[in-house]
């Protein structure tokens, strides 16, 4: 059995049962919400707070986008963003939220419930780490059991896959990574093919290491192959 807990947010009730059922069949723990605005009171009243959230995009009273920005006020729960659009700007727009998935309706739920153990796998995996494992690249530390990054002991605030994309390229500097090598490592074989949440990554990385006083980009794209970050420690 999983035991984990999944909150479905949608206000359509045949999609809410119709998850609701098949993950409840794979062993996970369901609570059901019909908009953003009582998926936040859901969330509040738990017990246990839920491993991940399930939530679409167009609803009354409060839709995805609003929920996610709400959510992410208070919590790094990891999320799963579904629409019946398939824009690439919305898609961007949940990703730099703070999405770590966006999934087209209509959609498998085989799909589904793969993208939700990958990312409920990436969790555990960041959590295991070791306390004593600590990288350097210059003037830039990264403490991986306390999920630190600092620029010159000032500390850079990374949410979760900004955090495990850093941590690849600090194990690395100076090596370029493939598209498909970060894809895997840190969203999972599932989301091979998904360039745009590198891209959207690692904007948002940039703009925090900026704010952090790095001035020039350490962050480089090899073009239609992928990324690597500057060696500092020569």
């Amino acid at each position: 059995m999983n035991e984990k807990l999944i909150l479905i947010i949608d206000d359509e009730s045949k999609i809410r049962r119709y998850v609701s059922r098949a993950l409840e069949k794979e062993g996970f723990d369901v609570a059901t919400a019909a908009d953003g605005e009582e998926g936040l009171k859901v969330i509040d009243s738990l017990l246990e707070k839920p491993d991940l959230v399930v939530v679409d995009y167009m609803m009354p009273e409060m839709d995805g986008l609003t929920f996610l920005t709400e959510l992410r006020r208070k919590s790094q729960v990891p999320v799963i963003f579904l629409s019946a659009r398939f824009e690439v700007s919305l898609k961007t727009k949940a990703l730099e939220l703070g999405a770590d998935d966006y999934i087209v309706k209509p959609f498998s739920m085989e799909e589904l419930i793969a993208r939700i153990n990958a990312i409920l796998r990436r969790f555990s995996q960041a959590n295991s780490f070791s306390r004593e494992n600590i990288l350097t690249n210059g003037p830039l530390v990264m403490n991986i059991g306390k999920r630190k990054f600092s620029y010159k002991n000032e500390e850079i605030f990374l949410a979760d896959t900004e955090f495990r994309l850093m941590a690849v390229l600090m194990k690395r500097p100076g090596v370029v990574f493939t598209h498909e090598d970060l894809l895997r490592q840190v969203w999972g074989a599932e989301f091979i093919g998904e360039t745009n949440y590198l891209r959207v990554s690692f904007t948002r990385i940039r703009k925090k290491m900026k704010v952090a006083g790095i001035e020039e980009s350490l962050i480089s794209s090899y073009s239609g192959i992928g990324y690597f970050l500057e060696d500092l420690n020569d």
